[in-house]
């Protein structure tokens, strides 16, 4: 049965701060948690209700640390309205921006995302497109948050995020990056070579001046209709299906 020293320290992963400390995070649901067991992550711990277990006892591995949960602390604990009835503490995975590898594919840039829902359906994106690296600058919205773990849909699983100073390595990246601006290149028009990093702004405020000033290559979105932006999210889509028929 789940403890109270436990519930306790389930709930303060809702801060990041305590994410960080412990370098944990929360998964919530089937879809989740079936993703990240086929995916081997560290799973210190799973809690559930009594009836899931006995439902899933059978697809479990014998080492994993599995706790009977009452639907009340589950709804302690949950970041979501309705807690599901499965859980688990997973680890962070630590990459360094020495992991990354181009090698004839396209990384993705991220500056200043700063919404979770956003973020989230952004990296589920790069995983249907085969994007395996996204670099995220610092003021990106953390990639543990639970919205954005939910959002994600389990992509989390199958794609590196690594948070670094964007402008030092932009600066310092031998590879061609090409920045989403309003002031570029038509899109449609533009020929993609078979590597290179992605970059992408906020909806708000874009791609950080001081950045775009380091790019040569700069491509558009043209806009057929009356509309101010397009979606942070859904722009990166869009640019991911073009570059994926290069």
């Amino acid at each position: 049965m789940l403890t109270t020293a436990q519930i306790k320290h389930l709930q303060s992963l809702k801060l990041k701060k305590y994410r960080q400390n412990y370098d944990e995070f929360i998964i919530e649901g089937d879809k989740l948690v079936t993703e990240a067991l086929l995916g081997n992550e560290v799973m210190p711990l799973l809690i559930a209700t009594d009836e899931w277990i006995v439902n899933n006892k059978a697809t479990l591995p014998s080492h994993l640390q599995v706790e009977i949960a009452k639907q009340k602390d589950l709804d302690k604990i949950s970041s979501l309205s309705t807690a599901p009835p499965v859980m688990a503490l997973v680890k962070q995975r630590i990459y360094a921006i020495s992991d990354i590898q181009v090698n004839d594919n396209w990384i993705l840039a991220l500056d200043g995302i700063n919404d979770p829902g956003n973020l989230g359906t952004i990296i589920r994106s790069a995983d249907w497109f085969g994007i395996s690296t996204i670099i995220c600058s610092n003021n990106c919205v953390d990639v543990y948050n639970p919205k954005v773990v939910q959002s994600t849909m389990g992509s989390l699983f199958h794609v590196k995020v690594i948070y670094t100073d964007l402008h030092d390595f932009v600066a310092t990246n031998k590879h061609k990056c090409v920045a989403a601006t309003l002031d570029g290149q038509q899109a449609y028009d533009y020929k993609f070579d078979k590597e290179g990093i992605l970059l992408i702004g906020s909806e708000s405020h874009g791609i950080t001046e001081a950045i775009v000033s380091l790019i040569q290559n700069k491509i558009t979105i043209p806009s057929f209709g009356k509309a101010e932006s397009l979606n942070a999210a859904v722009a990166t889509s869009i640019l991911l299906s073009l570059l994926s028929n290069k």
